[in-house]
């Protein structure tokens, strides 16, 4: 057995961190070392981090998990078949909004190529999964994320705990990121008009099959001053990661405390756990934690 568990986050990754926490205080309980770290700007560092071997337990969204454990979409090359689930944590309504300011005067994605607008556009970086979608997204619709916004007068920047600021100062007007509506894209819809950009049924069976991430329809008026339902793909939540080749005996003893010995089940204001969603995990359950879910009557 281990004498510590490795958990590890990235710089800047908000619920992702209180999400870490969270799980790094429920595992203190089987008696084994925890160690928790939080280091590296690159959204998929905790996934990577997990197939390399240098931590115990990751984070991701579990459109990535999907895709890491398809080879698929950022995933591509098949270098992250590794991760299983351990737990998926529900983040409801997750969605990926496609915001931008009304004034900019685009009302379609299509209209953005046309019209070529100067877009100053908070996104992620394309080398994660959710910076993936919105290129892919944009590319759609015959936008070059990585040369026309900036081509056009635009500007872009990928950190979302940011985005607020810089919407508030005139200084950000489209935003292409998965959200609820307690995070920036609710909040900006506050401050000021802003369209919620639906996507074709082309591309969103795309981003379903080749990306992970499931269709849905945003209802009218999740987003303030949002007349329409929108058409869009979501994030059913971030799941907590490791590696397929941890001992079966401790992926058990690892899911076992986080469903027993959690401080609470309510993580974060929109991020919980609960045993009957823990296996439902985009990347295949892990052995360990399967058997755990199964005495539980869960899975």
């Amino acid at each position: 057995m281990p004498q510590t568990i490795r958990l590890s986050s990235m710089l800047n990754g908000g619920q992702w961190w209180k999400s870490i926490t969270w799980a790094g205080e429920a595992i203190k309980s089987t008696g084994m070392g925890v160690d928790i770290t939080r280091y590296g700007t690159g959204s998929s560092e905790p996934l990577m981090r997990v197939v390399d071997g240098s931590s115990d337990i990751g984070i991701t969204l579990a459109t990535a998990a999907a895709q890491a454990a398809r080879g698929l979409g950022y995933y591509k090359n098949g270098e992250a078949l590794s991760i299983r689930g351990l737990a998926r944590l529900i983040r409801p309504n997750q969605h990926y909004f496609n915001l931008v300011r009304a004034d900019v005067g685009v009302r379609s994605f299509s209209e953005i190529a046309d019209k070529k607008p100067k877009l100053d556009l908070s996104v992620s970086e394309s080398t994660y999964s959710a910076g993936q979608i919105a290129e892919v997204t944009l590319e759609h619709y015959g936008v070059d994320l990585h040369s026309d916004i900036e081509a056009w007068g635009g500007s872009m920047q990928y950190s979302h705990p940011g985005t607020v600021p810089l919407a508030v100062e005139g200084k950000c007007n489209m935003i292409m990121w998965p959200d609820t509506i307690y995070g920036p894209s609710g909040i900006v819809a506050q401050i000021a008009p802003w369209v919620l950009l639906p996507l074709d049924e082309d591309i969103a069976n795309k981003l379903e099959r080749e990306y992970c991430a499931p269709i849905v329809t945003i209802p009218v008026g999740t987003l303030k001053g949002q007349t329409e339902p929108c058409l869009a793909v979501t994030n059913p939540g971030f799941e907590l990661i490791i590696n397929k080749n941890l001992p079966n005996d401790i992926a058990y003893l690892l899911a076992k405390a986080l469903n027993e010995s959690s401080p609470q089940h309510w993580i974060a204001q929109d991020v919980f756990y609960s045993v009957r969603h823990a296996p439902d995990t985009s990347a295949p359950l892990h052995p360990g934690a399967a058997r755990y879910y199964k005495d539980k009557g869960v899975l």
